[in-house]
């Protein structure tokens, strides 16, 4: 019986475009516009400059894209620089079941291979199908495990599927991407211990995850061997951070290929944590329903019924999620985000600035959020939502979002995710490139290879 490895490498080799679903091309086409818009915003923040930096001074010979920057790199730092841009201000897509941000390495991780291979547009988007799958396969075992062992799945996971998809661009056979799995394995790490300090490795993970594939590819193409029972060995990943129980093999080998997960990857209508999202919205329908009631000095308490098992990541420690010590902190607070969309009336990106955070209003206001366990939450298939806001006057508000808007149940428009893209875009780049881009991703399935979308990628 082939091991897990095996299973998704023989996946690998056998994805085509051609024989891709209409939704399935649809779907990944759309996740890559979203994901290289949050890329280009996160390059016009200060960490985004810094990756920049630390790519640049790595050195090497300049052959692939960074995304909102005029620098070329290799691959692998390429990857590793723009997997940091797509993830680092928490803007980018999940999959809830596996909790897992899907895009932001599999994204770097093709792109870079594409770029270095000059492979096509069609070959691009089939490794990007496959990437996305196995990403979310390799966490849906764990269904929500990782996070309650401390572990972040996005960093471990996207390893696992960047090295698959730069194994698919390279032309890798089935036993040589399964030795990239291997490898991988040895190199796929991701630490919850940021939501203690709200410093900045999180914002790596998805980078590094793409690094490691790339490297990972490199070793299995050059004779390297890598262990089969990478992930379901009596050493692999899902017995040294699961534990013997609690997981099942089949969420990742059922109909693999032929039932798509991907299409069940939720967008991101906030930058911040997902956990977060059904909260903000909940708040938004309290504010429009109640009007001048709401003003923050009528509020007394502002209840919030979370699933325990979210709770480590947005309510605890609670005194510094009333008061987030920085921005990233504050991207991981359900009273900051829920206090911004009350007094601010939204929550975006310019809303996780340190100015933003300071605001005497929204830490007055979040000093009055409290959280209560929430029988009721089927968490992690939906990250659902709902909120009691106490009136000073003795009335008593209510509201639940059982779906997060952005869901496959709840999806955000293509027009939605458009305009979300121009916003993101236009912080480092003009318009007529930012159009450029949104064209070059509708019809990259044509294109001879990614030069086009590429150059509208990097500031002129």
């Amino acid at each position: 019986m082939p091991s897990a490895s095996e299973t998704l490498a023989a996946f690998a080799v056998e994805v085509r475009f051609d024989s891709l679903p209409a939704a399935v091309v649809a779907k990944v086409k759309l996740h890559l516009l979203d994901v290289l818009g949050v890329a280009l915003a996160g390059a016009s923040m200060e960490f985004g400059g810094r990756a920049r930096g630390v790519g640049v001074g790595l050195g090497g010979s300049p052959t692939c894209t960074v995304i909102g920057f005029k620098d070329r790199l290799p691959a692998a730092w390429a990857a590793l620089v723009n997997g940091t841009l797509a993830h680092g201000l928490d803007y980018d897509d999940t999959h809830t079941e596996s909790v897992v941000h899907v895009s932001a390495s599999v994204m770097p991780a093709a792109l870079a291979a594409c770029e270095e291979y000059r492979a096509d547009g069609d070959t691009f988007l089939a490794a990007l199908a496959a990437g996305l799958e196995a990403n979310i396969r390799v966490g849906l075992v764990a269904r929500g495990g990782f996070h309650d062992r401390g572990f972040h799945p996005t960093g471990i996971c996207g390893a696992f599927a960047s090295a698959l998809v730069a194994g698919r661009v390279a032309g890798l056979s089935a036993m040589q991407i399964a030795d990239a799995l291997g490898l991988a394995g040895s190199q796929a790490s991701g630490s919850l211990e940021f939501l203690t300090d709200g410093t900045w490795a999180k914002r790596i993970h998805a980078g590094w995850a793409a690094h490691s594939g790339l490297v990972a590819a490199r070793l299995a193409a050059a004779g390297f061997s890598g262990p089969r029972g990478t992930l379901d060995g009596r050493f692999g990943l899902y017995r040294s951070h699961l534990g013997d129980a609690g997981w099942d093999l089949a969420a990742l080998t059922d109909d693999l290929g032929s039932r798509w997960e991907l299409l069940s990857i939720a967008l991101k209508p906030y930058p911040c944590c997902h956990f977060n999202h059904a909260f903000i919205d909940a708040a938004a329908a309290l504010a429009l329903r109640a009007a001048s009631m709401l003003a923050p000095e009528t509020i007394d308490e502002i209840e919030c019924f979370i699933s325990p098992r979210e709770v480590p990541v947005v309510c605890e420690p609670i005194a510094t999620k009333r008061a987030p010590q920085n921005d990233y902190d504050a991207k991981f607070s359900l009273p900051y985000a829920v206090a911004s969309m009350l007094v601010r009336g939204h929550v975006d990106v310019d809303d996780f600035t340190d100015a933003a955070i300071r605001d005497p209003q929204v830490l007055a206001l979040a000093q009055r959020v409290v959280y209560r366990n929430d029988p009721d939450s089927d968490f992690p298939r939906r990250f659902g939502g709902r909120l009691r806001i106490k009136l000073r006057d003795g009335r008593v508000l209510e509201h639940h979002e059982p779906v997060n808007r952005g869901s496959a149940e709840r999806p955000l428009s293509g027009d939605e995710v458009r305009e979300k893209f121009r916003r993101n875009a236009a912080r480092v780049l003009p318009q007529q490139q930012v159009e450029a881009a949104i064209a070059a991703v509708a019809t990259i399935e044509s294109a001879p290879d990614l030069s086009r979308l590429t150059a509208a990628l990097r500031p002129i």
